[in-house]
């Protein structure tokens, strides 16, 4: 998630996507703008982060609501769908610890 009124979250994205990706190599990934209730003109510019590794993209509200039960909705479907078809190593070991 990033602020789209506060540039260097945007610019913080590969950091922390390359973080993610060197501990849970596998598991998926959203990228969400919010705050786009402050100005919806920021939802015409083009963010190429998500586009740059295949990942779906959200453009959302917090405060007043705007695709927040639709980014929840697909992230618990692809978390589900995850879950039930994962091999990534750190699954099983957390399989291992229930």
């Amino acid at each position: 998630v990033f602020d789209v009124q506060r540039k260097v979250t945007y610019k913080n994205l590969n950091s922390w996507y390359k973080e993610l990706r060197e501990f849970r190599p596998e598991i998926p990934c959203i990228v969400v703008a919010n705050k786009i209730d402050a100005d919806m003109k920021v939802t015409q510019k083009s963010f190429n982060f998500a586009r740059k590794f295949s990942l779906p993209f959200y453009f959302v509200s917090a405060a007043d609501g705007t695709n927040v039960v639709k980014l929840f909705n697909d992230a618990i479907r692809l978390a589900v769908a995850y879950k039930q078809h994962s091999g990534d190593f750190m699954d099983e070991v957390l399989r291992e610890l229930e």
